[in-house]
């Protein structure tokens, strides 16, 4: 699933291809009804065609178009993606745009074969939007403030914390994997257990992991077949310590670590 450095790309890349202030949406064509539910695909198309772009911003996994009376909400699911369009229609299209900033025109087509994405547009803010928690990219990490939340998590693991979109906005299960890589910490480890000397090690495993992501796909449009250093090299050598990968279940995700140097705290 698109994680945060994904959706960040995605952001970049809508911004290049015409989704800029003062653009406006001179045509939509839909007849998927899964994807922009709870609209009908002629309520989507109509709702939308006219309206002028005034801000394009990310925050998690979601994407926030600002329009003069509306708001454009997108989640890219599983397997969504967004290309320049075009003439004939592309396998797996759910959603084509055209756009028109003065003389310039610009066609961008919503690809998503297992159709798991979601556009929303709203009067106001939806609730997937106001209850994220900050962003490591955009807010940064306040170190003190996710200690305190994670005291209160007495049964949960590290690893589930990071994935809760309401502690941290964004990170999915590779970045969380990656991270705990960098910062040594069993991801099975109680959340409440992670002291801020653990947290900060956490952080700074965050930005190294988003950052080189982010570095892959400026690369690369797609990423390259595996950027990570232990997420997807079950049983091969750990890159720091030598001793073969494992994997294994936790709280329903598949988790990759390093039994040898990532310590498990109390």
């Amino acid at each position: 699933m698109p994680e945060l450095p994904e959706v960040e790309h995605t952001r970049a890349k809508l911004a290049r291809c015409g989704v800029v202030p003062g653009a406006t949406f001179a045509r939509v064509v839909t007849t998927d009804a899964r994807i922009v539910r709870p609209l009908t695909p002629r309520a989507f198309a109509r709702g939308l065609e006219g309206r002028r772009v005034e801000r394009l911003e990310r925050r998690g996994k979601w994407l926030r178009i600002a329009l003069d009376e509306k708001r454009l909400f997108v989640h890219l699911g599983m397997t969504g993606w967004f290309h320049e369009a075009e003439a004939e229609s592309v396998r797996f299209e759910r959603v084509r745009f055209e756009l028109r900033r003065g003389a310039r025109r610009h066609a961008l087509v919503y690809v998503d074969p297992r159709r798991w994405g979601r556009m929303i547009l709203a009067e106001d803010d939806i609730e997937a939007w106001t209850s994220l928690g900050p962003d490591p990219l955009a807010d940064g990490i306040d170190v003190e403030r996710i200690v305190t939340r994670l005291a209160k998590r007495k049964k949960q693991s590290i690893k589930e914390a990071l994935m809760d979109q309401s502690v941290l906005a964004g990170v999915g299960n590779i970045q969380a994997i990656e991270a705990l890589w960098r910062a040594q910490i069993d991801p099975r480890s109680r959340a409440a257990a992670v002291d801020a000397r653990a947290m900060r090690a956490v952080a700074r495993g965050l930005r190294w992991t988003i950052e080189r992501t982010l570095a892959d796909l400026a690369e690369n449009e797609l990423g390259s077949d595996s950027p990570f250093r232990i997420y997807g090299h079950k049983g091969e050598p750990c890159p720091r310590c030598g001793t073969r990968l494992e994997r294994f279940e936790l709280g329903g995700r598949t988790t990759t670590m390093c039994p040898g140097c990532q310590r498990r705290l109390a």
